[in-house]
């Protein structure tokens, strides 16, 4: 009766500030219909390959046993590489490796961003593969079988719809939002989650989907145009950049614009993009500064974003989520990395409103429908399905349907990918 009583307590509180920060609408449009499709999503969970986990574990454990000794033999000394301390002694000290950093305690950083720009040396190559592999064996492969509600045989993760600043859904106990996928290894993980017996596994996700909203809320109109027109939009952004006409287009080239077109909407800097794409510094801003000179649009949403975060404390999204924004008037390093959040908020708030919206629809779509297919999981852009074999083709017809028409008010063609797959990795 306790949790009754303060919940309405807190409905009286919380009702006339929602109408005070102009957020009822969000709230009754997106956050409240959510929650019945968040929780039916929570109960049905996810099955996941015991033996697969198992089998994936002892691989590991080989390899990183391996790994140890490679490690060992190149240091030529035996030492803890899980002790930050002794690894940065053996580094940068027995071995002299130059480039080490040292922290505000006088330790060598033996942190992923320093070893990782020292990527290219064999020991710390191994250093990082020891890691990745680690990581792998304790937090996925041993842990998740732990994981599963005996009653069901599946994993139920808890996802919160206020763990964000920008709307996005975030998940824990456990956090399947984090399941690796950059490397083949944390392919290997994904692989494990499957389908029952008789169901396949659907994926669908949105394509350059912050990418498209920069385009709309920019009102970039070479984009826009490049979206309508259903083009290769990282050719044709790398044709307008570096004046380089369709039919004389390297890969090279398109790999350059397809990185400065996810960068520049993360406030990327010359330093990261010559990161990336192996170049240097001055490159890498020349190329920002180009593309910038390309799509004037943009540079103004940029700068707008970032006066309107300084003056208000919060950026809005298309629907009118407020994404506050904090440290953006302050005079060291945070400021920075605030008008970086300025910038995207408004693009990720945006990708995640949409979502929400095609979430809420699709709940009631397929029981309309009559479609045995469950929403499983979703990991921001991507929405995945446990669906009867029989009934793919129109399970898959009507989510791509819903799901490309869920930008209410929004110019730029949303698209979504599809794949299918007896496990996860495979549907990706």
């Amino acid at each position: 009766a306790e949790d009754a009583d303060i919940t309405l307590q807190l409905h009286k509180m919380f009702k006339p500030r929602l109408a005070q920060e102009q957020m009822t609408t969000v709230y009754e449009t997106l956050e409240r219909p959510l929650a019945a499709v968040i929780a039916e999503m929570e109960y049905n969970g996810i099955k996941v390959d015991v033996a697969e986990l198992k089998h994936l574990s002892n691989g590991f454990a080989r390899q990183i046993a391996e790994n140890e000794k490679e490690i060992y033999d190149l240091a030529g000394q035996s030492f803890n590489i899980g002790s930050p301390k002794q690894l940065g002694d053996v580094l940068f000290g027995s071995l002299g490796l130059e480039g080490g950093k040292k922290t505000k305690t006088g330790s060598w950083s033996t942190s992923a961003d320093a070893l990782e720009q020292l990527a290219g040396n064999e020991i710390v190559d191994k250093i990082l593969e020891w890691r990745e592999l680690s990581k792998l064996k304790s937090t996925y492969a041993d842990a998740l079988p732990a994981a599963i509600t005996p009653r069901t045989g599946r994993i139920h993760t808890s996802f919160s719809m206020a763990g964000t600043n920008t709307g996005r859904l975030s998940s824990s106990d456990p956090n399947l939002q984090n399941i690796p996928i950059r490397t083949d290894n944390g392919k290997k993980i994904r692989a494990a989650f499957i389908p029952e017996k008789g169901c396949e596994l659907l994926s669908v996700d949105y394509s350059q989907v912050e990418l498209r909203l920069a385009a709309e809320l920019g009102d970039i109109k070479a984009l826009k145009q490049a979206f309508h027109d259903g083009v290769d939009i990282h050719a044709a952004t790398a044709s307008q950049v570096f004046d380089v006409p369709l039919d004389k287009m390297t890969p090279e080239i398109r790999r350059s614009a397809k990185a400065v077109n996810f960068g520049i909407i993360y406030g990327i800097s010359g330093f990261g993009l010559a990161k990336q794409l192996g170049i240097t510094p001055a490159e890498a801003s020349d190329y920002i500064k180009k593309y910038l000179s390309r799509f004037p649009e943009l540079k103004k949403f940029m700068d707008t974003a970032k006066e309107y975060a300084k003056k208000h404390g919060y950026v809005k999204t298309f629907y009118g989520r407020k994404c506050f924004i904090y440290g953006i008037n302050d005079k060291g390093p945070m400021r920075s990395f605030a008008e970086r959040q300025a910038i995207n908020a408004p693009l990720q708030g945006t990708a995640a409103d949409v979502m929400k919206r095609a979430m809420i629809a699709l709940r009631p779509a397929l029981a309309e429908a009559k479609l045995g297919a469950k929403m499983l999981l979703q990991v921001h852009d991507e929405l995945l399905f446990e669906v009867p074999a029989k009934e793919k083709a129109e399970t898959e017809a009507l989510v791509k349907k819903i799901m490309e028409s869920a930008g209410l008010g929004i110019g730029v063609p949303l698209e979504v990918g599809t794949g299918w797959g007896k496990n996860w990795a495979e549907a990706h």
